[in-house]
Order: structure tokens, then sequence, then C-alpha cells
């Protein structure tokens, strides 16, 4: 295996594929030739004067990088793409199937780069700035939300344990009570009081988004869709034209059960490569649309007398972002029939 200080220009003509496995602290890199062969590989800080020191001597147009999906993608592909080369985005969970057992940092980043050299690479859409600013906004509030849900049931917890009746709801009054209650539950009272603050100031961002973007006001035409939703749905989505058809929308929010068959044997699975936000703010729509006086309402009631609650709410999701998808494409308002 050659080392990069002593490889010589006439030995990286060819295109390199070169896969990236991301750590906090450092990189595994692993360089392979069009043929397969591998031309080098190692450990390298998480810096992008380390990274350049790494590819030095590689002009960017004969390489191609491919990294995972992580929760650290973001700000090595922006490292990477700063020193000019081109980067691919992997889905880790098809990736980690094809790996196998096998977690290790050299056989991850090998697999990265043999993947991307045969063309077999799952990739992943990659966002532009304008997609990660209604993403960021709102899946910020969403966590805010989880996290107060979080504070919110180990408040009652620690209260039933000790047998004391909970009040319904969280009013002022119940919250003066859980407040006197026990100095624990107290300590919660004072963060949820905090965080319903954070929630109303990312509320207002996302309203002032949610105004100035006209597809956002054209899904507010759709019954259950406020204005949150609205941003996260195009935030998950981004361009929808990498979606050529409203099958293709929908099993990228893992709405539609996959279908696994032997023999005569056959039975739905979970897609669990799938976009989880997505799947998530449609499935709350879809609860709202339920309710209301719409077309959304005679087809939950139609589906549930039939399956049951939980099937009729992910079949009700279905059929709203299929309409999604032509109001979307076709930039067109909502019609109730």
């Amino acid at each position: 295996m050659k080392s990069m200080k002593s490889m010589k220009m006439d030995d990286i003509i060819q295109k390199l594929y070169i896969g990236m496995d991301i750590h906090e602290d450092y990189i595994t890199g692993t360089a392979m030739g069009k043929d397969g062969v591998l031309e080098f590989s190692g450990n390298f800080r998480n810096t992008k004067e380390a990274a350049q020191c790494f590819l030095s001597g590689i002009p960017s147009p004969q390489v191609i990088i491919a990294v995972e999906a992580c929760g650290l993608w973001r700000g090595v592909y922006n490292m990477l793409t700063d020193l000019g080369y081109c980067v691919v985005l992997a889905n880790p969970y098809k990736t980690h199937q094809i790996v196998g057992a096998k977690d290790i940092d050299k056989v991850n980043s090998e697999t990265l780069a043999d993947l991307l050299r045969t063309g077999y690479l799952p990739q992943v859409y990659i966002p532009t700035e304008d997609v990660f600013l209604l993403r960021d906004a709102a899946r910020h509030r969403k966590r805010l939300v989880d996290v107060r849900t979080q504070l919110k049931c180990m408040t009652r917890s620690y209260l039933m344990r000790e047998g004391t009746k909970c009040p319904k709801g969280w009013s002022k009054e119940s919250m003066e009570f859980f407040r006197n209650a026990n100095p624990y539950t107290a300590h919660f009272i004072n963060i949820i009081e905090t965080i319903n603050e954070q929630v109303k100031q990312i509320n207002k961002v996302i309203k002032g988004i949610a105004c100035n973007t006209s597809l956002s006001n054209l899904l507010q035409t759709v019954p259950g869709i406020g204005a949150f939703s609205s941003v996260m749905i195009l935030g998950e989505i981004g361009d929808i034209k990498r979606f050529s058809h409203p099958k293709k929308l929908v099993k990228y929010a893992g709405l539609c059960p996959g279908i696994y068959q032997s023999g005569s044997k056959s039975y739905s699975v979970k897609d669990k490569a799938c976009n989880k936000y997505l799947k998530w703010i449609m499935y709350e729509c879809s609860g709202i649309a339920a309710r209301m006086d719409t077309k959304y309402q005679k087809h939950y009631w139609r589906v549930k007398r039939r399956k049951s609650q939980q099937v009729a709410r992910r079949s009700t999701a279905r059929r709203m972002l299929t309409d999604v998808w032509f109001m979307l494409t076709h930039e067109k308002e909502f019609t109730p029939s």
C-alpha cells in the first residue's frame, strides 16, 4: 500500500474514491482507485488543516469523498467543500446493513469508498442553506417541546409514586400546585417555565419564516397544517423535484410499510430508512385533519371502520402527503374535494 507522501502524480492520474468515517476528534479515511485497489488510508484529526494535509498532492477534481449522514456530517461537509472537494452523503442505515456486524472505522471507510466506486452507494439528499434554515428552526422547536414533555412526565411521576393526586392539564394553578407539592418538582417547574419562554421565541421566528415563504402559505390552505407544520414539511422535503412521483415522497416519509415475501408467506415491515421528522409531522397533522369536517375526516372514518385507529391515521397522513406533493409540484392551493 502506498503512503501519502510517497505517492507520485503518475500514480494518482486515475480518479480516487475516498470514504471517511467521522468521529468528533478524528476521521478515518480510505482512498480507493477505480479498479478497487487501496491507494492509502489512515486517521487524521477532525480539523481543516489535518484534512488538507491528508489530501495534499491530490487535485480536487480527481477526488470524490463519501461521508455518512451522522450527527457530525454537516461540519465535515462544509470543511471539505471549502477545500474544493466533491462530497456525497451516504445513508448510514443502509450502509451499515451492507457492512454487517463489522462496525470498525477502517472497514466502514473502506466500504464507503468501495460503494462509491461501484456506484452502489445509498446517497442522501444534501439540502441548501435555505432548506437548512427551515429545517433547523422546526427541529429546534420540536426538541424543546420534547424536553418539556419529558419534564412534565417526570413531574407527575414524582408525585404519583408518593400517592399524591395530580391535577389535570398545565394551567397556572396546576403549575403552582406542582411547585409547592415537592422541592424536586419545583426544580422541574422552573425549567418548564424557562422552556415555555424559549418555545414562544422560536414560535415567533417560525411564524416570521412562514409568513415570508410562499410555499408555506400554500401548505397552510390544507386542513390540519399550520405555520409550524408547514415549515417543518418544507424543511424535511427540501426540493420537491427530487420526488418524481407522490409514492416516492410517501416512501421517503415511511408512511408506506414495506413488504417481506418468501414463498407463499408475506407480511409488512417498517421502513427504518425514512425521514422520521416528516413522518411524525404528517402523523400529527392527520390527527387534526381527522377532527375537521373535510375529505380527510371521511377518509379517516372509512378506514377506521375496516382497520384500526393507527392504520387510519397513517392512511390519512399518506393521503395528505400525496396532496402536498401535488400542491408543491404544481404550486396550486388545496382543493377540498
